[in-house]
């Protein structure tokens, strides 16, 4: 038995049990958001406020999809319409709402795993008014990332900042300690020149007045004063002497912090350089930043494929089902390989399985190219070993920035490329082959057919995306294994 529950998503309020509604589609998907669609008549006076707090109201309500008591599936309402009796309803999974929302904060892990970044995005983007609808991811991995080399390069750049500044100080400090022994030298030389003049016009006279053989006591004389002079000039060149002394001794000290200073310089822009390979070869802490403008749902994702999982919507009913759980789970694997399953066309599968061999889509070496220019690009390089044929697909993934990423994209895209036949999709029935609520994303399963000119094929394949219709029908979209 199918019923539809709608709850109001600001204070988890039942507003209908059992919602009479015609669905037309109702899915889940592996690693993404699975589609609701239907329509309904409004029967009840209530649907009348459609689109207010009384019932479903668009990106405020869920519509829970329950089997037999088991939740199946939920949706957050994304749009109404109404034409003429018909009102149509539309909905994505959970997850969609953290698609296109920027992450606004600032975050850096160091030694984190990376399933704990995916879990502070999630509960980050629900911490504004308004955006709080309940979900959390559950998950852990041993994966470790992060290091704190960017602050480490951080607190180089600081030191080296500092001793900088300090030279520039002691710089400054030289410079005008040497205007001041200038000025000091331009004092005291102006007084010793006019000195030595009177000097000079003192001995030109004592040699004057020999020359003339004048008297003895007027030669006496001028040889005094030209002593005199000659004293007058000592004594000024000791004064100067003694005035430039402590100058002369403080601008010594100020050379020698300048060489330590210059010194302390180069071993800081050393440190930086080093701390700037460092930051280049290990990336640093695992940074999600405002300025960045994240998508909330991209740096979830970004941050369960450096863990190397996978990730999937999950609802239920709590112990005493007063309250329907929305969880994103993050394991290594969702589902599992079903060995006891059977998917036989005839038997639950309801319509004729188109089987594909294109060799437009066949390749057995993914080549991925992420950010960066040039050689300098991140590459990675994943194959299948064939001795029969060999195709290359180039995966052009500029955005991404981390190799375990880049590797992650390249694995899947080989995963689901390297099988020449495939099929994409069957419709089947619950049977006892298969019964419904056995099977779910992510399950690997065996498809069994005989109609077509191939002959009989029975090919794995992995089931991506479900969608339900009604009690008894199901159709399966199905990728590499």
């Amino acid at each position: 038995m199918l019923r539809y529950i709608v709850e109001r998503i600001s204070d988890g309020k039942f507003l209908e049990l059992e919602l009479p509604i015609t669905v037309s589609g109702a899915g889940r998907k592996l690693g993404g958001a699975g589609s609701f669609s239907g329509e309904i008549a409004p029967i009840f006076d209530v649907y009348k406020y459609a689109g207010s707090d009384a019932l479903i109201d668009p990106l405020a309500t869920y519509i829970h999809e329950e089997a037999d008591g088991v939740i199946r599936g939920s949706w957050i309402v994304t749009r109404t319409e109404f034409e003429g009796a018909t009102w149509r309803i539309e909905g994505q999974g959970f997850s969609n709402f953290f698609s296109g929302r920027p992450y606004e904060g600032e975050y850096r892990g160091v030694n984190v795993d990376p399933i704990a970044a995916a879990r502070h995005v999630i509960t980050h983007a629900q911490s504004m008014t308004g955006a709080d609808i309940g979900v959390k991811v559950l998950g852990s991995s041993p994966v470790r990332v992060g290091t704190d080399s960017d602050t480490k390069l951080a607190a180089a750049e600081a030191v080296l900042k500092e001793a900088k500044r300090v030279r520039t100080e002691n710089t400054k400090k030289r410079t005008a300690k040497t205007k001041t022994k200038q000025a000091l030298t331009k004092s005291h030389d102006a007084t010793i020149k006019a000195l030595q003049a009177t000097s000079k016009a003192r001995l030109e006279t004592l040699q004057a007045l020999r020359k003339a053989k004048a008297p003895a006591a007027q030669i006496a004389a001028a040889q005094s004063a030209r002593n005199t002079a000659v004293q007058n000039v000592k004594t000024a060149q000791a004064a100067k002497k003694t005035a430039l002394k402590p100058v002369n001794d403080e601008l010594a000290i100020i050379r020698t912090a300048l060489k330590a200073d210059t010194k302390s310089v180069d071993q800081a822009q050393d440190k930086v350089k080093a701390a700037k390979e460092a930051v280049d070869a290990d990336g640093g802490a695992w940074k999600i930043l405002w300025w960045d403008t994240p998508d909330c749902l991209q740096s979830m994702q970004e941050a369960i494929d450096e863990a190397g999982y996978e990730w999937v919507e999950w609802s239920g009913w709590n112990a005493d089902r007063s309250k329907v759980l929305k969880e994103i789970r993050a394991v290594p694997r969702v589902g599992r390989k079903q060995d006891g399953l059977a998917f036989v066309e005839g038997d639950n599968i309801i319509e004729q399985v188109t089987i594909e061999a294109d060799a437009a889509d066949y390749a057995n070496t993914v080549v991925a190219i992420g950010a960066g220019e040039g050689k300098k690009a991140l590459r990675v390089t994943l194959s299948v070993a064939s001795t029969r044929r060999r195709r290359v697909y180039v995966l052009d993934a500029k955005e991404v920035t981390k190799r375990s990423v880049l590797e992650g994209l390249a694995r899947s895209e080989l995963a689901a490329r390297s099988q020449l036949l495939s099929i994409a999709a069957v419709r089947v029935i619950n049977h006892p082959n298969a019964e419904f609520g056995v099977f779910d994303v992510g399950d690997t399963i065996l498809i069994d057919t005989d109609g077509t000119g191939a002959g009989r094929q029975r090919i794995w394949r992995r089931i991506e995306e479900l969608e339900w219709v009604g009690t008894d029908v199901c159709d399966l979209m199905l990728g590499g294994v």
